[in-house]
């Protein structure tokens, strides 16, 4: 163990001004270059592991774009070692395939293409029978890992999941083990699920609009480019050229191991060093190197792709990890922040703007800053103003912030909320880990990152001043979105591939000696409530507490017991709440400033149950907050300005979402299950929004908190120091009113088989929504519904995601899960839901119902699913400040402590056959409901008939047209 540790350069992590969790940090390199970080927490359920490389979309070959994202989804598909059952005859299929696919790269003419295409099809269908190209992703599930996924940005790629502590051993060998002589088996089922990705993109406005503006943004520079790729490169992939860019960038020297956990690095470092040192060093290629945009004067791009106007103005910035980094961070927030103290904010708060926010984009090699704002909408005129007076409003408001026009307290309130943002983001795992991975991406100094408040608390007015000076001039980019429709030309047709069949209930000799892989000792830690103390502050009140083990960030969360099912309005309330003041006290931006003096931060909101109100901010100023909580909560001053912003917005976006697919498919969905109950027809009408007075949304605020709440709280001060500021300060009346929340919404039933078929010629992809009313929920069942759950939608080896994409490529995301309600008796239901192409629509569907009616059996998966449930439940725990909601949503289904306690022993003795039956008896011939939204030109309405009963809806059926103003 000696000679390991010294062959590598250990850093360790001491003396900076760091919470205690940042002396659990370890550094090092092995001797083929890869580093490693690893962050002990010893008080985490759990270990989040990453293995990430520094490269992504930018390092793609410009006439092939898209590769590090392909390669991201064929990462999954095994090696010569994982998923081969007999790789001497599968290699010579493989190698055939990637021949093959620069055949075709090279072929000009269509029909030649077409039929090489089919053949690598039957290449590929003939490799499928020697290969499990699933078997990684099975064996993570063996081993309880949870979460599994990967992500490709411009500068990263990178693959991660949590795990069980005592697994660690397997986890580093499988994940080692994945990047030595990787195989991107099916890679042509991959290539189809990645068009249902670019299509799915082509539907929504937001990723159309973000492309455009990158591509002026970082004109010059990959950047510019789509990480996905361009369409007309995902239509003429080479293998070749997939396998190029992994052997030149995936190197030792260009990756980073993080795990950030339960973990004790000294135990493990031995077996890092025999897993990962495996991987052979090798140099990394010189990365090319462009100049970056110059920007003179005004410069204005115009496009007509999107649903309402908004303006994007980019100016210049810096990359990651530049000295301007941070002071331009907070020259950005005076702009906009979370406190809404910033001068677009108060454009916002004003009524001048529907929406106006600031940001800095710094990637690695170069950046932006950013400032979009939405138009304010004309209620009166109906129609929003133009683009071109929210620019001179922004202007204006960016002009103030360049001149440095800003006070000292707003400098400090940003700053402080910096630090309070970076010490509550500090408390996961994943924010830990991504944020050593982003420094590796950048090849930041680890201590200058995580003595990130030090360096946020030293920036100085003058360092402020000096950056919005030099970057906020009048050199910029005006970027005008304008209200279109998005072309869809680059659509791709379905190819009409066979579906692969792998071999069932095989493994390979891998998998055989994995699963044989000795593990660590099992410790069942159930989830402790004793630490979770209450006590009544009124009648009926209560507040529940507890303790904040790691900084001094108190969170409160004030739930009075109504909702808006009872006082229809209280929703709009609730946002005008978020910029209102004090009667006789306050305007609403000196109360935002009062609150950001106090560091602290409030929100309030409304759903169909309750009215939340939560506060985050440091324990020193709590009694203040609280009592200026309390004055705007008993006196609200509700601003006609800000209302008529909301009216306009909530109008403006009614104007435009009968042409908003996803909107239309938001509320086809909702149709299906609650009928005439849907969120979009059971609505304030055009003309109650219109009509909206301030004097009634001011009552239904005062009429919501005359009602019994539960009060949580989560900080560092004893129990009864909390109880005793809470009770003293919080604006709670005596004699609450009880509540009578929550409630489930009640769903519609379904007698017969429908279809309800939803034209529409714009959507690039078809929606398809399914929908089963199922027995009445009893805790007793959650054992083996949640197995239900795992057999047949359980991510990557869920029988849906598996047949639908893995085999057949018919889709990017499909999915279906048992959905349970809030309160044992109500209704449980079967939903489902694919996104496919239109021309696809049939055939995914088809596939879906063949589960439905008749599901597939396979018998093997039973052990992987007792695996993964029992050790998924050891390991997911709620969080320290979740932890006291948990509880209570908990007691309200009929647990009185950790359910895992009760559950255990069921998963332990449960079998095949119980998910067999269960579906049976619940699933297999119930009458259901299917929704699809589609173009009627590609989408056979006529064979929908078998599936049942046929209604065409349009979209007057779908939203509320009492007294409609559009």
């Amino acid at each position: 163990m000696r000679r390991i540790i010294n062959s590598i350069i250990l850093l360790a992590i001491m003396a900076i001004a760091l919470p205690s969790y940042g002396q659990g940090l370890k550094a090092f390199k092995l001797k083929n270059g890869l580093s490693v970080y690893i962050w002990e927490d010893n008080t985490k359920s759990d270990v989040y592991g990453i293995v990430a490389c520094r490269t992504g979309s930018v390092n793609d070959p410009a006439e092939y774009t898209g590769l590090a994202h392909y390669l991201e989804h064929v990462m999954f598909k095994g090696t010569d070692k994982i998923g081969a059952l007999d790789w001497a005859t599968e290699k010579p299929l493989y190698d055939k395939i990637i021949a093959k696919y620069d055949e075709m790269a090279d072929e000009a003419d269509p029909v030649k293409k077409e039929a090489i295409a089919k053949e690598i099809n039957e290449l590929t269908v003939e490799a499928a029978k020697v290969s499990v190209s699933t078997e990684f992703m099975n064996l993570i599930e063996s081993m309880g890992g949870k979460g599994l996924n990967a992500g490709t940005s411009f500068d990263v790629t990178y693959y991660h999941n949590s795990f069980p502590p005592y697994q660690i051993n397997k986890w580093l060998e499988i994940y080692s083990q994945r990047m030595i002589n990787p195989v991107f088996r099916t890679f042509q089922t991959e290539l189809e699920s990645v068009y249902e990705e670019y299509n799915m993109y082509q539907d929504n406005p937001s990723s159309v609009q973000q492309e455009f503006i990158s591509s002026k943004a970082y004109e010059g520079h990959p950047y510019a480019r789509p990480i996905i790729g361009l369409p007309e490169h995902l239509k003429n992939p080479r293998l070749s050229k997939l396998i190029d860019y992994y052997n030149d960038w995936y190197t030792p020297e260009n990756m980073v191991l993080i795990l950030v956990g339960n973990v004790d690095a000294k135990q493990i470092s031995g077996r890092i060093n025999a897993t990962f040192g495996r991987l052979q060093a090798k140099p990394t290629p010189e990365r090319k190197t462009y100049p970056d945009l110059e920007i003179k004067g005004r410069k204005q791009y115009n496009a007509k792709i999107g649903y309402y106007p908004n303006v994007c103005l980019v100016y210049k910035g810096v990359p990651s990890g530049h000295p301007d980094e941070k002071p331009l961070d907070i020259a950005m927030s005076l702009l906009s922040n979370n406190s809404n103290t910033g001068t677009l904010d108060k454009l916002t708060i004003d009524g001048e703007l529907t929406q106006g926010f600031a940001y800095s984009d710094s990637r690695r090699e170069q950046g932006r800053n950013i400032v979009r704002c939405i138009p304010l909408y004309d209620e009166n005129q109906r129609r929003f103003e133009s683009n071109k007076s929210a620019e001179k409003k922004a202007l204006k408001a960016i002009e103030k912030v360049a001149n440095g026009e800003f006070e000292e307290w707003q400098i400090n309130s940003i700053k402080n909320n910096m630090c309070r943002d970076f010490d509550r983001r500090m408390e996961s795992n994943t924010y830990k880990a991504h944020m050593l991975m982003d420094a590796f991406i950048s090849e930041e100094d680890l201590g200058q990152v995580l003595n990130y408040k030090d360096e946020v608390m030293a920036i100085t007015t003058e360092d402020i001043k000096r950056v919005a000076k030099q970057y906020l001039t009048n050199d910029y980019l005006a970027i005008y979105i304008e209200k279109g429709k998005l072309d869809k030309s680059t659509k791709i047709k379905k190819p009409g591939y066979k579906p692969i069949e792998p071999p069932v209930g095989k493994q390979s000799l891998y998998a055989t000696q994995f699963k044989n892989m000795p593990i660590g000792q099992v410790d069942e830690k159930f989830i402790n409530f004793a630490d979770v103390q209450s006590k009544q502050l009124n009648d009926r009140s209560k507040m529940y507490y507890t303790q904040n083990p790691e900084n001094n960030v108190f969170s409160l969360t004030l739930r009075y017991g109504v909702g808006e099912r009872e006082f229809r309005k209280l929703g709009i309330a609730a946002d005008l709440m978020n910029n209102a003041g004090i009667m006789g006290a306050y305007e609403p931006q000196q109360l935002k400033e009062e609150l950001g003096k106090l560091n602290a931060t409030c929100e309030v909101s409304a759903n169909s149950n309750y009215l939340y109100i939560t506060m985050e901010g440091y324990e020193e100023t709590l009694p203040q907050a609280c009592q200026l909580l309390a004055r705007q909560i008993l006196m609200p001053k509700l601003d006609e300005k800000q209302l008529s912003r909301i009216k306009g917005s909530m109008l403006g976006s009614r104007q435009q979402r009968k042409e908003n697919v996803n909107a239309l498919s938001s509320a086809l969905m909702q149709y299906m299950i609650y009928q005439d109950k849907s969120s979009y027809i059971d609505e304030l009408t055009d003309k109650e929004v219109y009509e909206l007075q301030i004097s009634e949304l001011t009552g239904d605020i005062n009429r919501a908190a005359n009602y019994e709440a539960e009060i949580f709280y989560c900080g560092t001060m004893p129990f009864d120091n909390a109880y005793e500021v809470l009770s003293k300060n919080l604006p709670l009346v005596a004699n609450e009113k009880p509540t009578t929340s929550p409630q489930d919404k009640p769903m519609a039933t379904v007698t017969e088989n429908t279809v309800y078929f939803l034209p529409n010629s714009d959507a690039e992809q078809a929606q398809i929504y399914f929908f089963m009313p199922m027995e009445k929920f009893d805790k007793k069942d959650d054992v083996i519904r949640d197995a239900f759950n795992q057999y047949f939608s359980g991510g990557f080896n869920g029988l849906v995601l598996d047949e639908i994409r893995g085999k057949r490529s018919m889709a990017y995301s499909a999915g279906a899960y048992i959905g349970t309600p809030s309160l044992p008796g109500n209704p449980t239901y079967l939903f489902g839901n694919i996104g496919t192409q239109n021309d696809k629509a049939n055939d995914a569907l088809d596939v879906f119902m063949g589960l439905i009616t008749d599901m597939p059996k396979n018998a093997d998966r039973i052990d992987n699913i007792k695996s993964y449930m029992r050790q998924e439940m050891l390991t997911t725990h709620p969080s320290f400040r979740n932890k006291a909601e948990y509880m209570r949503s908990l007691q309200r289904v009929g647990y009185n402590d950790d359910p895992t306690k009760e559950n255990l022993p069921k998963v332990d003795a449960l079998t095949f056959d119980d998910i067999v039956k269960y579906y049976e008896e619940n699933v297999k011939g119930k009458p259901y409901c299917i929704g699809i939204m589609g173009n009627p030109k590609d989408i056979d309405v006529k064979k929908l008939e078998k599936y049942g009963k046929v209604v065409k809806l349009n979209e007057r059926k779908l939203f509320n047209t009492k007294d409609a103003m559009f």
